[in-house]
């Protein structure tokens, strides 16, 4: 029955049969529609069948059209919500003005609809789709609301209840039809089948779509349909009927369940298995929850989600799907994992996801009722625990603990990513936040999901070979980090600022600790007992530790705003020791991987270095590292904390002063700088620990500014990011305060960018070279902002007369010393965190730093073997960190009121411990005065310990500069270096020290032969148990030095590092300075006296080679004890020198090292070292009194010891000791030497003044006696040659100079170039613009047939009709298309040279952008690109007699002659060859296009050989913007080199073809008589001899119609004996001759157009024929008036530019020069190119006419014409009325526009806003394929679009965009690709990315959008890229060319 009630309404038609069943349902009880259904919906026929779409269309429309019924449902949308939604590569618009959500989004319409162009906005190009926003004020602001959406737009009336009853019946139907094409489709398993299910029912899916689209009404009755359980219960749920359809029902049931059960829930913990979304099983109880859970089985398809989304504005709806999709969610791991494409299918799930939780009362809802955080944590572990592994991190033995396998797919594929963002976006919001935060299960099972990544991506020390295979999952495993763990934590901090969620943030903190202590006890960590016993780093390590990076940031919140203390936050030290480990292993990792201790690793290891400080993961990682580290700092014991980091970094023995190896020192040397950096950061940084987000925001953008000048984008995209846009709130505001904007400059080829360059208050205040250092990707950025720095202070100092380290104290400076980094001061941190200044209060440190300053000053005094001294960064940092320790016990002592001690001069020494043990106590001022006087070395590794460190074979990434490094050391090893002056300036120096009071002596002389000098050193033991130095200066004596034994001498590095340190007593030239060649001083300090042993009775002595400079390894030591040559005696020392000089020298019978220092004395040396000058320092100057930290060394040492000595008298009391005892009297010869210094300059000056006296005299003497000699001799002493020289050249190959010639030609290099520049001439000289509507292109279609090149085609059509092709050819010359363009550097070669060149090129390693077999090559001097040489020919011989003036008809009767005589045929030479070279090459630039047009007649070889004069001189003329006016001058400066070579070349050929018998085919002579008839005489009998043969002369075309400017050439060539060589009197008359045409064929065009009609009416208009312009004109009209060729009624298709109304006699005459100037133009600059004349200089183009008839000699006054010209005239005339017969009408239109004043061309008008252009041509269809571009492109030239690298338009392989730019351009094609902005230029088989002519606000690209911001049409770039193309110099300024391989 059904069956036939169906057949029986489908005979009605669709629109009966539509109309029958809305009568039905209105009724309220439909009976038929079912029936009806049940045939169309039937399951056996294919879902997508065309009638069964088209039958529900029409029955939705109940009786009337479809497109009716649509318009109806429409007209009651209430447009509350926009909702639409597009798919991915869509534009669409983010305004963070008026978004509320982060996620906002508006479409194109609504964006445009609103009033957003003041508000923060970015268009983009939408990578995973989106939805519209619009008038969902959850969502975004009301303000923003378009005028359609909202409460702006009117309310429609209520809906009649009968227009949606069909609707409403039928959408049940309708949507289980479509679930049971998705049952029957899973069995499917592979992703591949999936996506064949979702095609085949594309069609049912659009129809849903369509009826979606309708408006609200329609949607209302889709999703009643979707979430009623009823209905889903009626239509899916057994029983079924025994029916076919319930068969098949039963069947669809049962696949339905085996989906069900092959998808199942991941298994939950015991504790959740309760969650409605863990359901071991899903329930569904609508036909939106099955639709839902088929959208995840078939992978989101993007009609489906598409589909889903569009009903989102129902808000009924929106709930019941995002709790379905919450019920779902679970299942997301698994669709996920099995997706073949992972990318694809996260964009589509976060496309719907973001729609849903981006309200946050739904969010909220879904989070209380359904747990959904819980779900999204838990699924997150579910999905991650399947891919742990064990961690390796600690001894494998003891590690229990799992982490992720970053080489997994989910990793790599950021599988994980959905879940992850849509855990962001909820936590986004507040509510859930703290719901979040409140939750103690949640948390803890949130930090067991990261204890999944805590470790992750070990990295294992490579220490043999180079890594084989470097792995590419570090990248993965920082995504994770930040994804996963950073951005859900940021957006949860974002919502703790007030005090009272303090306990929040303490529940956070404290679970943090419980999850690390948990995590510490798996991995199997216990902190070693003792730090002096931890072991050394070891050769694993990992950057990842999220856990403490969550301790770190939470608690940074809780004392930052919530109003907690770390100190009440944190575990006991022993713990906190323990959690600090880990974060200091990663800043040891650091630093290794900069000192390349992990270079074996590979790049990856470095790119792990680069990545962890990069922006984007920098506030996530190392600033939340720091500043745990800093808490730890602050809250452990100092030296505790230091001993960890020392040996955590491994430097232990190097500070220690222990000798290392060269190898070992480099290593530990790029360490220690790595740990003094990362201590000053410590105490420095207020990143995290003060600084509140303006002040941080300055930093970091003053980092940015003072590396390098910066766009716009630049500085936005490396400011460290945190969520959402908190880290750019201030930017803009923070920018315009530190920066200057610079725009680019105007008329650079750079295509240069706005930038920001940073004012003087960035390096006055705001530059910190630790923050430099810390967000230094590239460590060049350092160097760099030193540099800047350095130049900055310069040109400050420069300004206020100081040196370039400041002035008045405030950093002055030695000429040229190296400034500094300017550390600024560490200010103190707020309380509640802790202060980690404190470990600058550390005997551990300040051991430390006294090692760093010592090596420093042994180093630099060349004392040790082990490497250059530490740079001066290096001692930079350890100065810092002892003037932080000076400030803090500063802050302290005013804090506790303390009493400086004053007095007293003892200087308190310690000596047999270890120098990091060496100062108990934490006082700066008690440690830097005592004395250290030896340590033993460090403890010696068990057999048991791990082995140390391999050394690597990477020397550190800073490198210290030759300059910054010491002198090489004599003498290396565990002994000491003695330094002594190698050069004495003749006289000796003499220290001396008493005989010893009990008589035992010991005595080392050391002799040195000093040019006639001697040297001695005398050490005399003075009480058995000590020994005495005494220092005594001894003007002409000798110095002896006595030591006690037991003396072992070592050379230079014959000790190894690893032998013992001996037992003898190390004895050290304390001071030894290069540049002080006048005294060796040494050292001695008041000290305890210490065991020794007794001295031996016995003596020694020591004799020195003789090397001035050091030791070398042939030199011999001779060492002598005994009695043998004792020392000689010795004067008796003075008491002073006795007592200022006392130094004690420890003997000791273990291993000890001797070192004699402390932190006072060792500054002072540096001091003195840096300066180049003893005793730099005293106390008594004053303080700098600036507080700016710039200066060099010197300053900031001076600077350290003012706020030592102020903080404490003792240590000033030490300052002064150490001064007398290192420099007695040194300020005093200082003075005096000085002054002889003065006195020597004066000296020298004075002696300089009378020799410069001398040597004018006797060059004024001889000056006098030449001229006289000159004078003397007679003129004929000189005999000048009066010929012109023979220019000489240059070749550039074997730079040989000389003339060129027949046989050894020379040539210019050029580069040849088809072009089409002049054929896109207009008349016009108004823009024209590119179409952005309609009606605009059709105009630009009319006006594409009004160029020169659409014009000069139909001038050579309608001359073709009625002569011959080959005289229209002659007549009308080649055209403008095609052409060819000839460009030179203007170097010059043998052309023999250029073939061995070429011959080079060809060889197999060939440049990969030269295409040799073609030609091309670069100039050997300035690397441009040419393709050819034209040769040059050599001067033909000058005539013997110039010849006599003449007048004009007789000088055209010269000129006749020449045209007639017999051409010889070229004899054969090198030069011919080259010449014939040079065409074939000009001939195949030229292509095959004007063989095709022309042919290869004579005539057609002899036109386009004169085309090439043509084109070129024309593209000169063009390049000087069309006329020859002095001013503007052009962007290019047209090169003169090309015109006579290429004159010369096609000359040679123009004689050829006449030599070959062409001379009557190509009619030169023939135009001439017709041109001066009285230059051709009588012609004489004819010869006897038989005529050349030649081709029959084709029919003339009349002079009147004819080109004069192309006539001009073609006598240039065919005329001249040796072309172009013309005297200058024939080209006068030639020019003359030719203009006088010019002028008629003007005046004869005006008077076709009928424009004379008003003057030959009036009276006064003269009489006489011919003279003057009425005269012509009466002339031309009597002569041609039967024929009605001038007849001035103009024909009904002539162009609205010809038809022009009558004029005035003056405005006619204006007329004719403005028609005449082109042929005075091309004239006058070929008589420049002939004759070296220069143009004259014209203001104006007013006064050009008259000023280039001057300059061509034309007549005089008046403009008269040559004699004969009206008689010439009337000729001509009858020749045209003869020749027009039968073509009146064609004749006549040649006339009306035989000349033209064509403008410059220029590129189509761009508008200004960039978003017009984009929004026409983004979807507009391409007119060849018809469809939408994927790279929509225009063309610049003549509006074409263009698919630009597509398949769909290729014809004959070669692409549209290739073909279009052949076709348009001659070969030169300039596209804007519209989705990107940028111009593509392709020249020939090349192209380029030129650049984007649009810039934003900034003056900055915007490629491929990415930005979104508003862009603006730059002027001056427009200019740029249009010179460019006029000059035709793209091949010359571009180096980006590729070859498209026809593929564009």
């Amino acid at each position: 029955m059904s069956n036939t009630t169906a057949q029986v309404l489908m005979k009605k038609g669709k629109r009966g049969a539509a109309a029958y069943i809305h009568a039905d349902c209105a009724g309220g009880s439909p009976q038929h529609l079912g029936p009806l259904l049940d045939v169309l919906l039937n399951p056996s026929k294919a879902i997508d069948e065309w009638e069964t779409i088209d039958w529900c269309r029409w029955l939705l429309a109940g009786g009337r059209t479809p497109d009716e019924f649509a318009a109806i449902v429409r007209s009651y949308d209430k447009h509350d919500k926009c909702g639409l939604v597009w798919i991915p590569r869509v534009v669409a618009y983010r305004c963070r003005t008026c978004g509320i959500s982060p996620c906002m989004s508006i479409c194109r319409e609504c964006f445009h609809r609103g009033d957003h162009s003041t508000h923060d906005f970015n268009m983009f190009l939408s990578q995973a789709g989106g939805a519209c926003d619009c008038g969902d004020n959850s969502v975004m602001k009301e303000d923003g609301f378009c005028s359609n959406h909202g409460n702006k737009c009117p309310r429609p009336g209520t809906a009649p209840a009968e227009l949606m009853c069909v609707a409403e019946a039928m959408m049940p139907r309708l949507v289980l039809r479509l679930l049971q094409h998705f049952r029957e489709n899973s069995t499917l398993t592979s992703s591949d089948n999936y996506r064949v299910a979702i095609q085949e029912c594309e069609g049912y899916v659009q129809m849903l779509m369509e009826f979606n689209n309708m408006g609200d009404l329609m949607r209302g009755a889709m999703t009643k349909a979707l979430i009623n359980p009823q209905m889903y219960r009626n239509l899916v749920e057994p029983p079924f009927p025994d029916t076919e359809y319930g068969h098949y029902m039963c069947e669809s049931h049962n696949m339905y369940e085996k989906a069900i059960e092959s998808f199942p829930a991941p298994e939950p913990p015991d504790e959740y298995r309760d969650l409605p979304a863990l359901a071991p099983r899903l329930t569904h109880n609508t036909l939106l929850d099955e639709f839902l859970f088929w959208t995840f089985k078939y992978e989101f398809p993007q009609n489906v989600v598409c589909f889903l989304l569009n009903m989102l504005p129902d808000q009924d709806y929106k709930e019941h799907l995002t709790r379905t999709f919450v019920l779902h969610y679970a299942r997301m791991p698994l669709v996920l994992e099995g997706s073949s494409d992972p990318e694809t299918l996260s964009n589509r799930v976060v496309h719907m996801s973001v729609q849903l939780f981006s309200n946050e009362a739904l969010a909220l809802r879904c989070v209380r009722e359904l747990r959904l955080l819980h779900v999204m944590v838990l699924s997150l572990q579910l999905m991650m625990g399947k891919i742990l592994v064990r961690h390796t991190l600690h001894d494998p033995a003891r590690n229990r603990h799992r982490v992720i396998d970053c080489t997994r797919r989910v990793m790599k594929e950021h599988c994980y990513w959905p879940l992850v963002s849509d855990f962001n976006n909820v936590l986004s919001h507040r509510s859930v936040a703290l719901l979040f935060l409140a939750d103690e299960a949640l948390v803890d099972m949130w930090f067991e999901f990261l204890a999944m990544l805590q470790g992750m991506n070990v990295n294992v020390r490579e220490t043999g070979g180079h890594i084989e295979f470097e792995p590419s999952s570090y990248y993965a495993a920082f995504s994770c980090e930040l994804e996963a763990a950073a951005y859900p934590m940021w957006s949860v901090l974002a919502h703790l600022s007030e005090p009272a969620q303090g306990g929040l943030a303490r529940g956070v903190v404290c679970a943090a600790l419980r999850r690390l202590r948990a995590w510490l006890r798996a991995v199997g960590y216990d902190p070693a007992p003792t730090p002096a016993l931890a072991p050394p780093p070891p050769a694993h390590a990992s950057f990842h530790f999220p856990l403490h990076r969550y301790l770190a940031a939470f608690l940074c919140a809780a004392t930052r705003s919530l109003g907690l203390r770390a100190a009440d936050l944190l575990p006991p030290p022993r713990a906190l020791i323990a959690l600090a480990y880990h974060p200091l292993r990663v800043q040891s990792l650091f630093y290794e991987i900069l000192a390349g201790v992990w270079v074996r690793n590979g790049l990856q290891i470095k790119g792990q270095a680069m990545t962890y400080i990069q922006a984007n993961f920098c506030n996530s990682m190392v600033d939340l590292d720091v500043y745990w580290l800093q808490v730890c700092a602050a809250h452990l014991p100092a030296d505790s904390f230091l001993d960890m980091c020392i040996d955590v970094f491994g430097v232990r023995e190097w500070l220690s002063l222990t000798p290392l190896s060269l190898v070992q020192a480099a290593e530990q040397d790029a360490m220690v700088e790595g740990l003094l950096t990362f201590l000053a950061i410590l105490v420095s940084s207020r990143t995290n620990l003060g600084n509140d987000e303006l002040t941080q925001s300055r930093l970091e953008v003053a980092t940015l500014l003072a590396a390098g000048d910066k766009t716009h984008s630049q500085l936005l995209e490396l400011m460290p990011e945190r969520s959402g846009n908190a880290h750019t709130r201030n930017f803009e505001q923070v920018l315009k305060e530190l920066s200057v904007y610079r725009a680019p400059p105007r008329g650079s080829e750079a295509l240069e960018q706005g930038l920001f360059v940073p004012r003087p208050v960035v390096w006055q205040r705001y530059y910190d070279p630790l923050h430099v250092l810390r967000r230094a990707v590239h460590r060049r950025d350092f160097h760099s902002s030193m540099d800047r720095f350095t130049q900055y202070v310069r040109e400050k100092r420069k300004a206020e007369g100081g040196s370039v380290g400041g002035a008045c104290g405030a950093g002055e400076t030695e000429a040229g010393a190296a400034l500094w980094p300017p550390l600024r001061p560490a200010p103190p941190p707020p309380p509640a965190a802790g202060d980690p200044r404190q470990l600058c209060a550390s005997g551990v440190l300040h051991g430390a730093l006294l090692a760093v300053l010592a090596r420093g000053v042994r180093r630099r005094g060349g004392a040790e073997g082990e490497g250059g001294a530490p740079p001066d960064h290096v001692l930079a940092l350890a100065v810092y960190l002892l003037a932080v320790a000076a400030d803090l016990a500063a802050e302290r002592a005013a804090d506790q009121r303390e009493v400086c001690l004053v007095g007293g001069e003892g200087v308190e020494s310690v000596g047999g411990v270890p120098l990091l043990r060496a100062f108990p106590g934490g006082s700066v001022c008690d440690n830097a005065r005592t004395l250290v006087t030896h340590v033993p070395p460090p403890r010696r590794a068990p057999a048991n310990s791990p082995a140390p460190r391999p050394p690597s074979d990477s020397e550190p990434e800073w490198e210290t500069s030759e300059s910054e490094m010491g002198p090489p050391s004599g003498m290396g090893g565990a002994s000491s270096a003695l330094a002594v002056p190698h050069e004495m300036g003749g006289a000796s120096t003499a220290l001396a020290v008493p005989h010893d009071l009990s008589g035992a002596s010991t005595a080392l002389a050391v002799a040195h032969d000093l040019s006639g000098a001697s040297t001695a050193l005398a050490m005399q033991d003075l009480s058995g148990a000590s020994t005495a130095l005494a220092v005594q200066d001894l003007s002409e004596a000798s110095t002896a030095l006595a030591v006690p034994p037991p003396l072992e001498l070592v050379r230079g590095n014959s000790m190894s590092d690893q032998s013992d340190a001996g037992d003898e007593t190390e004895i050290r030239a304390l001071e030894s300075d290069i540049n002080e060649l006048q005294a060796l001083v040494l050292l001695q300090h008041s000290l305890r006296p210490t065991d020794g042993a007794p001295a031996p009775d016995h003596q020694m002595s020591l004799a020195l080679p003789s090397s001035p400079h050091h030791f070398t390894p042939e030199e011999e030591w001779s060492v002598m004890v005994g009695d043998e040559s004792p020392p000689p005696a010795l004067p008796a020392p003075q008491p002073h020198a006795a007592h200022d000089t006392q130094v004690q020298v420890h003997s000791t019978s273990g291993e000890q090292i001797a070192v004699n220092e402390s932190i006072i004395s060792l500054l002072l040396k540096l001091h003195s070292q840096l300066s180049g000058r003893l005793d730099s320092f005293a106390l008594e100057e004053p303080a700098p009194a600036s507080q700016e930290p710039i200066g060099d060394g010197p300053f900031f040492i001076a600077k350290l010891l003012h706020k030592l000595a102020a903080l404490d008298a003792r240590c000033a009391a030490a300052v002064s000791h150490v001064r007398r005892s290192l420099w007695p009297h040194q300020r005093e010869r200082q003075a005096e030497q000085r002054a002889r210094e003065r006195r020597e300059k004066e000296e020298r000056s004075r002696r300089a003044r009378e020799r410069q006296a001398q040597l004018m005299r006797e060059f004024a003497r001889r000056q006098a006696q030449f001229l006289s000699t000159l004078d003397g001799e007679g003129a004929h002493a000189m005999d000048w040659d009066d010929g012109p020289p023979e220019r000489d050249y240059d070749c550039v190959i074997c730079n040989t100079t000389a003339p060129t010639a027949s046989h050894d030609p020379i040539g210019l290099v050029v580069l040849l170039q088809s072009t089409s520049v002049l054929a896109h001439r207009r008349r016009t000289s108004d823009p024209v613009r590119l179409p952005l509507a309609e009606p605009e292109r059709a105009r630009l279609a009319a006006l594409q047939q009004a160029t020169a090149g659409a014009a000069h085609d139909r001038l050579l059509e309608e001359l073709g009709a009625h002569w011959e092709r080959d005289a229209a050819l002659l007549a009308a010359g080649a055209g403008w298309e095609g052409g060819v363009a000839a460009q030179s550097c203007g170097h010059h070669l043998h052309l023999r040279c250029l073939r061995a060149y070429l011959r080079s090129l060809a060889a197999p390693q060939r440049p990969h952008n030269l295409h040799v077999e073609r030609g091309e090559f670069l100039c050997p001097l300035c690397r441009q690109l040419a393709n050819s040489v034209l040769p040059l020919a050599p001067r033909p011989p000058a005539p013997p007699v110039p010849p006599p003036a003449a007048d004009h008809a007789r000088l055209a009767a010269q000129v006749f002659e020449m045209l007639q005589r017999d051409r010889p045929a070229p004899s054969p030479s090198r030069l011919s060859e080259a010449m014939g070279k040079a065409m074939e090459d000009m001939t195949a630039t030229a292509g095959g296009k004007l063989k095709q047009r022309y042919g290869s007649s004579p005539a057609a070889i002899f036109t386009f050989v004169s085309s090439l004069v043509r084109t070129n001189l024309e593209c000169e003329l063009v390049q000087r913007s069309g006329h020859l006016c002095a001013a503007p001058a052009p962007r290019y400066k047209p090169r003169d080199d090309c015109i006579v070579p290429l004159m010369a070349v096609a000359g040679a050929h123009a004689m050829a073809l006449a030599a070959a018998g062409a001379r009557d085919a190509l009619g030169a002579a023939a135009a001439w008589r017709a041109l001066v008839p009285s230059a051709a005489p009588v012609p004489p009998p004819a010869p006897s001899a038989p005529p050349v043969p030649s081709p029959p002369a084709p029919r003339a075309v009349p002079l009147l119609l004819r080109d004069p400017t192309t006539l001009l050439i073609h006598l240039l060539l065919l005329a001249p004996p040796d072309p172009p060589h013309l005297d200058p009197k024939h080209f006068r008359c030639i020019v003359w001759a030719l203009y006088a045409l010019t002028y008629y064929q003007v005046v004869n065009q005006l008077v076709a157009c009928g424009r004379f009609r008003g003057v030959l009416a009036s009276p006064g208009a003269g009489s006489g024929e011919g003279e003057g312009l009425a005269g012509a004109a009466r002339l031309l009209l009597a002569a041609l008036a039967p024929d009605h060729l001038l007849d001035d009624d103009p024909p009904a298709d002539m162009d609205d530019d010809d038809a022009v109304p009558p004029a005035d006699l003056d405005t006619l005459e204006l007329e004719v020069q403005e028609l005449t100037l082109p042929f005075l133009r091309i004239s006058a600059l070929l008589k420049k190119h002939l004759y070296g004349c220069e143009l004259p200089h014209i203001e104006s183009e007013r006064e050009e006419w008259s000023a280039l008839r001057q300059f061509l000699e034309l007549g005089g006054e008046g403009g008269s014409l040559p004699p004969g010209a009206a008689t010439a005239a009337r000729g001509w005339a009858r020749q045209l009325a003869g020749a027009a017969a039968g073509g009146t009408l064609a004749v006549a239109r040649v006339l009306r526009s035989l000349h033209a004043a064509w403008r410059p061309p220029a590129l189509l008008a761009l508008p200004r806003e960039y978003d017009r252009l984009f929004t026409y041509y983004h979807e507009r269809v391409c007119l060849q394929c018809g469809a939408v571009p994927k790279e929509a492109s225009v063309c610049l030239l003549c509006g074409t679009l263009v698919c630009l690298k597509a398949a769909c338009c290729r014809q004959r392989q070669v692409a549209e965009a290739v073909a279009h730019a052949a076709e348009c351009g001659g070969g030169t094609g300039i596209f804007l690709v519209v989705t990107s902005t940028y111009i593509i230029v392709i020249r020939g088989r090349r192209a380029c990315l030129w650049g984007s002519l649009y810039l934003d606000s900034y003056d900055e690209e915007d490629r491929d959008l990415k930005r979104g911001k508003p862009l603006f049409l730059s002027r001056d770039r427009t200019e740029l890229l249009q010179a460019q193309w006029l000059a035709h110099r793209f091949d010359h300024t571009k180096r980006t060319w590729v070859w498209h391989r026809d593929s564009l």
